[in-house]
């Protein structure tokens, strides 16, 4: 009997510790997007994500830039967009220069479209494009009425 009262006491207490530690990993991880453009090293570790040759890091550090519109990022995605090998990860990042809102970046996609070796990739960045200036088109229409 005293064995079960020190065993549930025990187990009480690892779920009352368990709470505490994951109630104050969720309070310390509450912090806007923001702070990544603010601070210096995460956008520099973004930076270097994009460049990485690791290619989930590379994917992934694409995509977060994509999401969060990270503007500061515009220039360095365009350059990885030229140089970059892998068809999925240029058609990735058209995606992100599209999202992004990036008159640049979509001139280089419309080149892209145009030029690339790879069809799927030329296939999918006029589609990009598309989007694009029918996007652009419908705004332009929607101000005149």
């Amino acid at each position: 009997m005293e064995s079960r009262k020190n065993t549930n006491r025990t187990l009480n207490f690892v779920l009352l510790l368990t709470i505490f530690l994951l109630s104050s990993a969720a309070i310390a991880q509450k912090q806007s997007i923001g702070d990544v453009t603010t601070n210096e090293h995460a956008l520099n570790n973004l930076i270097t994500g994009i460049q990485s040759e690791n290619d989930g890091l590379k994917r992934s550090s694409i995509y977060f830039a994509g999401k969060y519109r990270i503007a500061e990022v515009e220039n360095i995605l365009i350059n990885q967009l030229q140089k970059e090998e892998d068809p999925s990860t240029r058609i990735l990042i058209a995606l992100v220069l599209y999202e992004m809102g990036s008159i640049e970046g979509l001139l280089v996609v419309q080149r892209l479209a145009q030029n690339d070796d790879n069809e799927r990739v030329r296939r999918m960045a006029t589609h990009i494009y598309n989007e694009y200036l029918i996007n652009d088109l419908n705004s332009s229409v929607s101000m005149v009425k």
